[in-house]
């Protein structure tokens, strides 16, 4: 195989590349022409062994080319063997100049690159080609047949193709628009003047824009006009208003168009109607949020059939607890009074004393479980009062730094809150639990961050964060749940979050929870600001106060077991006690009984008449008389909105003891 000088004449580039590619492969040297001009300065200047050129190209084609050639005064390049290299002809069409001018093959891009070497091979072995010189006429006529030959083949295969995309485009579901360079359109289908409801006249030019958002119009001309390294597609999304008021949806994708020189070619406009897409969103959407207000109400029933579950078994149990952990205090006082007395020897004693203490003790546990249970359930006892949270957070901060323990960094931030309307002692006990919990999630250490500040609607806002391990969402679903924990081993557990919830709801307020794993959690509370504090009054001096032997207390209860105990209570105090199991019993009594009666002491939670019904109608009887509200389950004391509906009146949370009984009775006879 001889090695040879190659010239390659092409006006695309792509192909040019490719036969150098081919050509070097075989260890040719190759040298480039872009048109029939190029190739005959370069042929008479560089003397190439072979001429590989296409035959339709711009100016002079193929055919002149070699015809010049052939007419060179060069010799060396006169003689130099010419295969074409072509798609466009076929070797019949081009055998009477290729037979007269000396053309030495016709080879067809389509076939086997292989058979392009082979006829470079042939050629250089055969060496430089004989000629005899024929009239310029002659060629002139067999180029001008072979030309008009292949431009009506052409324009048949051009008309072909219209038809065939006329076709296409009137048949296609979506509207089709064609722009030029300057973002003109030139053509639109039939289909997107069914679309826009507009004639195809008003459409062409920049017609076609009504099919976007004015705001993104120039973005869209920008794009068709954008440079050969910045070829982009758009998306749009527009609603149109066509005439009569029919509203349609339009999904607009705008595509750039660049030839195969990478030049500027306009881009091509689908128009596509998705008004039935968009209804079928909005549709699912709408039924999206149904299914989640609606997981959102079963959630709300389910939490409110658990408060009031909750609150019902904290009921029962504190009357117990009362009953029981009365009976424990007469004994424990019993007993101390025969060890004082020498009836009972002190090693017995004490060992009495020791046994009931730790009876008193899972006691007052238990009262503690209530006590979360009532707020979980909101129906806890409280004595709501103006606080102003910021000042409140200054002196817990003690109290918050040891809850947070050893190793977390206590952040407070007052941001000037408004002042809340919420029992100062739930308030503590709420800002402790969250605390504790944002403490457990936080077992590496880290920092909790309370912040104060005031919604955009005025509300007071208390937010407790921390940098902990975050809740994942099936954790954070749950969180409000009762005894629902991650935290093993807790005896209570589940019962923090939950009591949290209930206290700020019974205030009146809203919690929130923001979590995701690895990111911490963020607790909100919101509260209603308070109204504007009365200011406090000088109180008048108190009389001296009547000895309690003369006073009498009517007690009711429908529970038998802490009627009696409280009543021991009251008359250890010394007073006179009347008893009743009930509120009709009790009108009946108080009729019955002639004397005064100083001290009305009722259970809130009775069956029949309750507790504040009594009230009101024993002080329409005796107005002078004092009212004590006892109650382990408020749910007669409060409305829906957590407010007492008993303010100023005293209310003892159950179960109490002798003590808090005492001092509650000497309060009221005594103010």
């Amino acid at each position: 195989m001889r090695v040879a000088t190659v010239l390659v004449v092409d006006d695309v580039a792509a192909n040019r590349e490719l036969m150098a590619m081919l050509l070097g492969y075989r260890g040719h040297e190759v040298i480039e022409a872009c048109d029939g001009a190029d190739a005959l300065a370069l042929a008479q200047s560089r003397h190439p062994d072979v001429v590989v050129s296409d035959v339709l190209m711009p100016g002079i084609d193929g055919l002149e080319l070699v015809h010049r050639l052939r007419s060179a005064p060069d010799e060396r390049a006169a003689h130099a063997p010419v295969i074409f290299y072509t798609a466009n002809y076929l070797e019949p069409e081009t055998r009477p100049i290729a037979e007269a001018w000396g053309v030495s093959q016709v080879v067809l891009r389509s076939a086997d690159p292989r058979e392009l070497l082979d006829a470079v091979d042939v050629a250089l072995r055969n060496g430089p080609v004989e000629i005899t010189p024929r009239p310029a006429d002659e060629f002139a006529t067999v180029h001008a047949r072979a030309i008009n030959a292949k431009l009506v083949e052409k324009v048949r295969a051009l008309r072909h193709t219209e038809r065939r995309f006329e076709a296409m485009a009137a048949s296609s579901p979506v509207g089709i628009v064609l722009l030029d360079a300057d973002g003109y359109a030139t053509y639109v289908n039939p289909r997107l003047s069914e679309i826009t409801g507009l004639d195809a006249d008003r459409l062409l030019e920049r017609g076609w824009l009504t099919c976007l958002d004015p705001e993104k119009h120039a973005e869209a001309l920008d794009v068709v006009r954008a440079g050969p390294d910045e070829t982009v597609e758009r998306r749009y999304r527009h609603c149109l208003m066509r005439a009569g008021g029919d509203e349609r949806w339009l999904r607009v994708h705008l595509r750039p168009i660049r030839d195969p020189e990478a030049e500027l070619a306009g881009a091509v406009v689908m128009v596509d109607d998705v008004t039935d897409v968009v209804a079928a969103e909005k549709r699912a959407g709408r039924e999206v949020r149904q299914r989640q207000a609606e997981a959102r109400r079963r959630d709300a029933e389910r939490l409110d059939s658990l408060r009031r579950m909750a609150g019902g078994m904290a009921h029962d149990f504190n009357n117990l607890l009362g009953a029981m952990l009365g009976f424990l205090t007469l004994a424990i006082e019993q007993i101390t009074e025969e060890m004082d007395a020498g009836r009972l020897a002190p090693g017995v004693g004490a060992a009495l004393l020791d046994d009931l203490g730790q009876v008193t003790k899972g006691g007052e546990r238990a009262t503690k479980l209530t006590e979360q249970l009532l707020a979980f359930g909101r129906r806890e006892i409280s004595q709501p009062a103006t606080v102003d949270v910021d000042a409140f957070l200054t002196e817990a901060a003690a109290a918050l730094t040891e809850a947070a323990g050893p190793g977390i960094e206590l952040d407070v931030r007052p941001g000037g809150i408004p002042a809340v309307t919420i029992d100062p002692r739930l308030l503590e006990r709420l800002l402790l639990t969250l605390v504790r919990n944002a403490r457990d999630a936080m077992p590496d250490g880290g920092t909790i961050t309370v912040t104060t500040g005031r919604s955009p609607e005025g509300r007071a806002t208390i937010s407790v964060t921390d940098d902990g391990r975050g809740m994942p969402p099936e954790v954070l679903a749950r969180a409000f749940e009762p005894f629902f924990s991650t935290k093993a081993g807790s005896r209570t557990a589940g019962l923090g979050l939950a009591t949290a919830h209930g206290v700020v709801t019974q205030a009146g307020g809203e919690l929130t929870l923001t979590s995701s794993p690895g990111a911490g959690t963020t607790v909100l509370i919101s509260l209603p600001a308070a109204a504007t504090p009365i200011a406090p009054q000088q109180a008048p001096p108190r009389p001296a106060p009547e000895p309690s032997g003369n006073l009498t207390v009517l007690l009711v209860d429908d529970e038998r077991d802490l009627r009696e105990v409280t009543a021991r209570f009251i008359a250890k105090a010394g007073y006179r006690v009347l008893t009743a199991a009930g509120g009709a019993e009790a009108l009946k009594v108080a009729e019955e009984h002639g004397d005064p009666i100083h001290c009305l002491v009722t259970d809130v939670v009775m069956p029949g008449m309750d507790g504040r019904q009594l009230a009101h109608r024993f002080l329409t009887m005796r107005p002078e008389t004092k009212v004590i509200f006892i109650s382990g389950y408020a749910e007669a004391l409060i409305d829906d909105d957590g407010r007492s509906l008993e303010p100023g009146r005293t209310i003892l949370a159950k179960p109490f003891s002798s003590a808090e009984l005492t001092g509650a009775l000497k309060s009221v006879l005594t103010g």
